[in-house]
């Protein structure tokens, strides 16, 4: 095992204090988004995976950091690939309660402009910033302006000079995977219009902890929210939340609804006020509920790899589906490889042909799945996403397939 170069944060992300308690230690795991060449076999280099939670703000994060430029110099993942409908629903949403032709937004980690593409189509005006050359240049291809770059004070500064303040600032499942999150706020409060409205979706802490979902831990994901520890974030640039509301999506995330503190034109609403005084309720079950939450993950693992090691006993081949990195999590914590699972199946092209970090196993095309006679299992690591791929592999059922899925209780599946 290679260990990589991190760097160790000792003050928290929101507070800056130095005091925190140990949520879970995973142990040294590979970089979870980076999918191997052949060639890249073995070479791969691992990194702590311990969660800690700030004991004066609450703020779950993780202390140890890989640098940026080695998280994503060949960042693979798209949302077009599974998240077209969601995001085509959002903006539909923005247009009609905030947005009108020729308004101007931004869309931070903009990925391949998947939100930014069905608001283009709509008469808005749009722009990206993303991390990754790599999505951006798809992004592009769609003909999506996209600045590569971590967004922040400068980027803010040149889109100012350059086309004027924004009316709207969307930023969905970015800010778990940025360090220094202040830089970020410090270019909206840049950025944003006086009244224009900051829009934020994230992975819902007490989601994760409920439903045990650990493979939703790995080294891109920096910091894991409530409203209340995001809220003390944003207070700390004048940025207050006016709305927020509970999305389905990677199984339990939340939309959040911002602005300026002086900001008349959006009043808190009702469903606000009832999730933050919900929210004081779920954050003492939290507070119990994580000191708790290492040992209830060493039980699912225990029942997990019991039923993964059952069926593999009769010598009956399993599959996995969906490529990722809350698979590759899952995957390296429980020491699944090529043993277990023969090959794992995903949507997206960019990861055909190549293989798991630090479990070896190869990803290919989903046709050759569903041609394989012999395929008696799918191990569904994609299981946030499980009724859509249970209707799209209802042929795969018919013949007497079955899926294994992990999470929130391993199951059996029909």
């Amino acid at each position: 095992m290679k260990i990589g170069k991190f760097k160790t944060k000792t003050t928290c992300r929101i507070c800056g204090t130095s005091s925190f308690k140990l949520v879970i230690d995973m142990g040294f795991m590979p970089h979870a988004g980076d999918f191997l060449t052949k060639k890249e076999i073995g070479k791969e280099l691992y990194y702590p995976l311990k969660i800690w939670q700030c004991k004066k703000c609450g703020l779950v994060q993780i202390l140890d950091v890989i640098p940026p430029r080695v998280l994503f110099r060949n960042y693979h993942y798209l949302s077009s690939v599974t998240l077209t409908k969601h995001f085509t629903e959002y903006a539909k949403e923005m247009y009609r309660k905030y947005l009108r032709d020729k308004s101007f937004v931004v869309d931070i980690g903009s990925n391949d402009g998947v939100l930014l593409y069905p608001l283009k189509k709509m008469g808005v005006k749009v722009l990206g910033v993303d991390a990754s050359k790599s999505v951006a240049d798809v992004a592009a291809k769609k003909g999506i302006e996209t600045m590569v770059g971590e967004f922040g004070k400068s980027i803010a500064e040149k889109i100012v000079k350059t086309s004027g303040k924004v009316d709207a600032i969307f930023a969905n499942n970015v800010l778990a995977h940025i360090d220094d999150v202040k830089t970020v706020f410090r270019g909206i409060k840049i950025l944003l219009k006086e009244d224009g409205v900051l829009v934020i979706e994230l992975h819902y802490l007490p989601d994760l902890i409920k439903k045990l979902q650990y493979d939703f831990f790995y080294n891109e994901h920096l910091t894991y929210y409530t409203l209340t520890t995001l809220s003390r974030l944003m207070k700390r640039f004048g940025i207050v939340p006016f709305d927020v509301k509970k999305i389905p999506i990677h199984s339990g995330s939340i939309r959040v609804y911002a602005k300026f503190i002086g900001n008349r034109k959006h009043g808190k609403t009702n469903r606000l006020k009832r999730f933050l005084n919900k929210e004081k309720d779920v954050n003492r079950l939290l507070a119990k509920n994580i000191l708790n939450f290492s040992r209830k993950v060493e039980c699912h693992k225990k029942v997990f790899l019991n039923k993964i090691n059952n069926i593999k006993s009769g010598d009956i081949k399993i599959v996995g589906y969906g490529a990722s990195g809350r698979a590759n999590t899952l995957l390296n914590y429980c020491k699944l490889g090529k043993k277990q699972i023969d090959y794992i199946v995903d949507e997206s092209p960019e990861r055909y042909g190549k293989f798991t970090p630090g479990t070896h196993i190869p990803i290919i095309n989903p046709e050759f799945f569903r041609k394989d006679k012999n395929a008696k299992y799918v191990l569904l690591l994609a299981w946030n996403y499980k009724e859509e791929i249970i209707n799209k592999e209802q042929k795969y059922i018919n013949k007497g397939g079955k899926f294994i899925v992990p999470f929130p209780k391993v199951s059996i599946f029909p």
